[in-house]
């Protein structure tokens, strides 16, 4: 075959080309790329590993999938990179290590050139029997978030709802579903997020006990990184479930001045202690802390406690004391123990006499969390607020 025959062929199979798949956009090679581009870039090629085989990439795989996966570590490693790409992380690689499948049925979805459907053929291979669904966030589900074009009208919202938290205005709150309005703001895997708006209506949906209406569309989610996404209803629902939190609407902000006089009862103190033990077991802790009650002098009170298997056989120091008023002793010291039984610490301490004991008054949480909770339980609110440590912040019980 000439030269000239085969050159004809290849402008015809060119032109052949109706869906544009030979289609080549023009790409300016000239500019550098920026360290954050290439971050993104780097994780987007994880990421497609993740969307071909459905799983990590593993070091025992060969080179490829090694120097993917020490890529993958050396990211989760850096905090910087993981809050820069966690708008990119639609299969939770920077948080989770669990692999996640896809259906079948979910990749005919996936098909906007309709090359999988089969007009006349019977589909029932298609459709699962026997296998009960996944509960996991799909990420096609999971609109993909684009740059927000007009965020300047956003932002003082965000900075003004970011001022309040921080000055506690504003709360975080455990999530609810009922609460889902627009108008409200949420945090989502720590970024604070603003439902603008949901375009949904009640559809009848077919479940294995019957058909029941449930709410179902799509929702428009402004982002304080300045994206937005276009998620469904069901989708943010989950993955506020998952990993986030409701915002509370401003609480008052109003300090109630409490007026004593001769009537008033004075119950004791309620302190905070610091351990000086240089044990490796207990200095290792950091924000550790003893918060206990004494109804005497508290100074007076701790002056053996490195005699005490309370006080861990060490000095400690006195870090905070609360005078109580008109308040019952029981409820004073179950309260502070109740609220922060999530991150209590038990030691096992050994006397001057060899006998063992198991204190259980000492705590791992910031002092500026326990002050503020030690105020809650003065201001009998302790009920109405719980400690999250994965936040390190008190936040709003479900209603």
């Amino acid at each position: 075959m000439s030269k000239k025959i085969k050159n004809d062929k290849l402008k015809e199979l060119i032109n052949d080309d109706p869906l544009g798949l030979l289609n080549i956009e023009n790409k300016s090679y000239g500019k550098s790329k920026t360290e954050e581009q290439r971050l993104i870039e780097s994780f987007a090629e994880i990421s497609e590993f993740f969307e071909e085989h459905s799983r990590e990439p593993s070091s025992e795989n060969g080179l490829g999938e090694h120097i993917l996966k020490s890529r993958l570590v050396g990211i989760r490693s850096n905090p910087k990179k993981v809050k820069a790409l966690l708008p990119y992380d639609f299969y939770n690689l920077l948080r989770s290590q669990e692999t996640m499948s896809v259906s079948v049925e979910e990749i005919l979805m996936d098909d906007p050139l309709n090359l999988l459907s089969m007009d006349g053929d019977d589909e029932s291979i298609f459709k699962l029997k026997h296998v009960k669904k996944t509960e996991r966030i799909r990420p096609e589900n999971i609109s993909r978030r684009t740059k927000c074009k007009d965020f300047e009208k956003y932002e003082p919202m965000f900075s003004l709802i970011h001022q309040e938290l921080k000055e506690g205005k504003r709360k975080l709150v455990e999530f609810n579903e009922k609460d889902v309005t627009p108008g409200n703001f949420y945090v989502l895997r720590g970024v604070v997020l603003y439902l603008e708006k949901i375009d949904s209506e009640y559809q009848e949906k077919q479940y294995s006990t019957g058909n029941r209406m449930r709410l179902d569309g799509r929702t428009t989610c402004i982002f304080d990184n300045g994206t937005e996404s276009s998620m469904l209803l069901r989708s943010l629902n989950k993955a506020l479930n998952i990993d986030g939190f409701g915002i509370s609407e401003r609480l008052d902000s109003v300090i109630r001045e409490v007026s004593i006089d001769e009537n008033d009862v004075q119950n004791g103190y309620i302190y905070v202690l610091k351990s000086l033990s240089k044990k490796t077991e207990i200095a290792n802790y950091k924000n550790l802390y003893k918060v206990g009650y004494s109804s005497g002098d508290v100074t007076n009170r701790i002056k053996n406690a490195p005699n005490e298997p309370t006080y861990l056989m060490s000095p400690v120091e006195l870090l905070l004391t609360v005078r109580c008023f008109n308040l019952d002793v029981k409820y004073l010291e179950t309260s502070i123990h109740e609220f922060f039984n999530e991150v209590n610490v038990t030691f096992e301490v050994t006397d001057r006499q060899g006998k063992i004991h198991k204190p259980r008054e000492w705590f791992v949480a910031p002092l500026e969390i326990i002050e503020e909770a030690i105020q809650l339980v003065v201001e009998e609110k302790i009920q109405k607020n719980k400690y999250n440590p994965l936040v390190g912040e008190i936040i709003l019980r479900e209603s």
